[in-house]
C-alpha cells in the first residue's frame, strides 16, 4: 500500500492540467499542497507578500499565456485578502483557479481558528465555487475547476479543501483520475443565415468598423482576426486583452482610438467585447446597424443596445465564417479619413511630449519610454491618471503585452501582472507604470521580483496625490525603497533626465524604481472624437 496525502493529490492534479507556476502565500491550512508544489522540480512556487498580489499574478499569467493562472491561499484572512483580485478577474473574464485552505469539517461553528463561511463570500465573485468533502475526489474537482475556468466566457473559479482533509492520507490505488478533454478550438459556430445578414450589412455600409475585445484573445483567434480584417479591409479597434493581436502600426488598426471611430461609424461589428463603461455602453449616435458576436448570449444587446444581428458563437469560428463570406469593402475614403484623424491625434501627443516644463508633462514621460521599448515589451498601466496617460501613449505590437484593468475599477494590480509577465517571458522587457497612489498597494512585491530575479522596471508617475489634488500625498521618495529590495532607484524631476534614467533602468539586471515627478494638473489627452462623420 502506498499512502498519499491531499497535498500530493492536488500537486498531481495541477500537473495534469499543465500548470508550471503557482502564486501564493503560505499558511497552516494549505501546507501539504505548498510542500508538494515547492518540491516538484517541474513547478515554480512563487511566494508573494500578500494574497491579493497572488490572485493578480494568477490573472496576469492568464493574460500573458491564455492558460488559467493558479493561486494558493490559506483560510479565512487569506481568502478575504484574495477577494478583490477574484472580483477583478470576474469583471475581466479572466480564467484563474484559486485554491484555498479552510477550517476543519468537524470544527464548523465551534469558534475554531480561521473559521469562516468562505464559500458564501466568494460565490458572488467567481464563476464557480466548490468545497471538496472526500479526499479521493480532489483530482475530479481540480479537473472540474479548470473546465469551468476555461469554458464559454472564462472566469475565476474557487476550490477549497479543509485542513483535516488536505492532511489526510489515502491508498494511492484507490484514486481514479477523471477523463481529460482534448482541446477543442473553434467550437460553437454561427448560423449561416446570421453570417450572411451581417456580411450584407457590412458590404452596404459607408463607414463600417470592427471592435474586438478579450473574447478574441481567449478564443485563440489571432489568425482568424487578422485574416478577416485584411480580407475585408475594415478599420479595426482592439480593446483589453485583444490589444496587439492586430499591431497598432498595421494600416487597418486604430489601436485604442475607439471613440473617434465608433462615434463616426454607421455599421459596427463588435466581437467578444462587453458593452460596458469603457465602451460607452455600446451606444453610439450615428450607428445605423450594430452587429454583435459573443460566446455569452447574455452579452448580446446588453444595456438595451439595439442589435441588428446578434450571433452567439465562439469568436474563432465566427471570424472564420465571416472571412469566408465577405468580399473586400469599398471604403477607401473612410479609411483615409480615419488615418488623417489618427495623425492629427499623434501630432497632438507629440506637441505635449515636446514640452520642457517642470514638473514634466506625463505625455513626455510616456512617449520617451515608448521610444525605448522593444516590440515584444510588456507594459502594465496601473492607477487612475497614470493609466489614462499610458493608454493614450503606449502602443501594442504583440498580443498579451498590455494587460489592463477591468471595469471593476480597482488599482494596485499592476505588479502582480508584471510578475507573471516576467516569469512567462524571461528576457523580455517588463514595465509597471503606476501612479504614486496605486504604487502603495503592493509595492512590497518588488521584493518578490528581486527574490525571483525579475528585472521589472517600475515607473512611478508621481503627481503627489490621489488623482493629483483629491488627496495630497506630497513628494515621497519611493526610489529610496529600491536598495532594500536589492534594486536600483532614481528620482527624475526634469525632462532631460527622463531618457538617461529609463535607459539605465531597462539595462539593469535587477528590479528598478524610477520616481518621476509629473505635472499634477495636466489635462487629460483631448480630441479623441474629432467631429461628425463625413457626409
Amino acid at each position: 500500500m502506498t499512502l498519499v496525502d491531499g497535498g500530493e493529490l492536488m500537486r498531481r492534479a495541477l500537473r495534469r492540467e499543465g500548470v508550471t507556476h503557482v502564486f501564493g502565500l503560505g499558511g497552516g491550512h494549505i501546507n501539504p499542497t505548498w510542500w508538494a508544489v515547492r518540491d516538484d522540480p517541474d513547478m515554480t512556487l512563487v511566494d508573494v507578500r500578500h494574497e491579493g498580489a497572488a490572485v493578480y499574478a494568477a490573472e496576469g499569467w492568464a493574460l500573458a499565456t491564455r492558460q488559467p493562472g493558479v493561486c494558493l491561499v490559506t483560510a479565512a484572512p487569506g481568502v478575504t485578502n484574495a477577494m478583490t483580485g477574484l472580483a477583478n478577474a470576474r469583471a475581466n473574464g479572466a480564467p484563474l483557479v484559486c485554491i484555498a485552505g479552510a477550517s476543519t469539517l468537524r470544527g464548523q461553528d465551534t469558534g475554531e481558528v480561521e473559521s469562516l463561511d468562505q464559500l458564501e463570500l466568494v460565490r458572488p465573485l467567481t464563476k464557480w465555487a466548490r468545497r471538496v468533502y472526500h479526499l479521493d475526489r480532489i483530482p475530479e474537482y481540480v479537473d472540474w475547476a479548470f473546465r469551468e475556468a476555461r469554458t464559454g466566457k472564462p472566469g475565476p473559479v474557487y476550490l477549497e479543501v479543509a485542513i483535516d482533509l488536505i492532511h489526510a492520507q489515502i491508498d494511492d490505488a484507490q484514486i481514479e483520475l477523471p477523463t481529460q478533454l482534448e482541446p477543442q478550438p473553434g467550437a460553437g459556430g454561427a448560423a449561416p443565415e446570421l453570417i450572411e445578414r451581417a456580411v450584407d450589412l457590412l458590404q452596404r455600409a459607408r463607414r463600417p468598423a470592427l471592435v474586438v475585445g478579450s473574447g478574441v484573445w481567449w478564443a485563440d483567434a489571432d489568425e482568424e482576426l487578422r485574416a478577416f480584417v485584411e480580407r475585408a479591409g475594415i478599420p479595426v479597434i482592439t480593446r483589453q486583452a485583444a490589444r496587439g493581436i492586430v499591431p497598432d502600426d498595421h494600416p487597418l488598426c486604430f489601436g485604442q482610438d475607439w471613440q473617434n471611430v465608433c462615434y463616426q461609424a454607421d455599421v459596427l461589428l463588435c466581437v467578444g467585447k462587453q458593452l460596458d463603461y469603457f465602451f460607452g455602453y455600446g451606444r453610439f449616435p450615428n450607428l445605423e446597424h450594430f452587429l454583435q458576436v459573443d460566446v455569452n448570449p447574455l452579452e448580446i444587446g446588453r444595456n438595451r443596445v439595439p442589435v441588428s444581428v446578434g450571433i452567439v458563437a465562439d469568436a474563432q469560428t465566427a471570424l472564420r465564417q465571416l472571412t469566408d463570406a465577405i468580399q473586400p469593402l469599398d471604403v477607401g475614403d473612410w479609411r483615409a479619413q480615419l488615418r488623417d484623424q489618427t495623425e492629427t491625434i499623434a501630432a497632438g501627443q507629440a506637441a505635449m511630449a515636446s514640452s520642457e516644463q517642470v514638473p514634466m508633462h506625463p505625455m513626455r514621460l510616456c512617449l520617451e519610454l515608448q521610444a525605448l521599448l522593444d516590440r515584444d515589451a510588456t507594459v502594465v498601466a496601473d492607477g487612475a491618471n497614470s493609466m489614462i496617460w499610458a493608454r493614450a501613449a503606449f502602443r501594442a505590437y504583440q498580443p498579451g503585452r498590455t494587460p489592463s484593468m477591468s471595469n471593476f475599477g480597482n488599482i494596485g494590480y499592476g505588479i502582480g501582472y508584471a510578475l507573471a509577465a516576467a516569469l512567462a517571458r524571461p528576457g523580455s522587457q517588463v514595465v509597471w507604470i503606476t501612479g504614486d497612489g496605486s504604487f502603495g498597494f503592493n509595492a512590497m512585491e518588488l521584493d518578490t521580483a528581486a527574490r525571483f530575479g525579475l528585472p521589472i522596471v517600475t515607473v512611478v508617475m508621481n503627481n503627489r496625490g490621489w488623482a493629483a489634488d483629491w488627496v495630497p500625498l506630497g513628494v515621497r521618495h519611493y526610489e529610496r525603497l529600491a536598495p532594500g529590495f536589492d534594486a536600483e532607484g532614481e528620482l527624475i524631476e526634469r525632462p532631460d533626465q527622463i531618457r538617461p534614467a529609463l535607459e539605465r533602468a531597462l539595462a539593469a539586471s535587477t528590479p528598478s524604481i524610477v520616481n518621476a515627478l509629473v505635472e499634477p494638473a495636466a489635462e487629460y489627452f483631448p480630441g479623441r472624437y474629432l467631429g461628425p462623420p463625413a457626409p
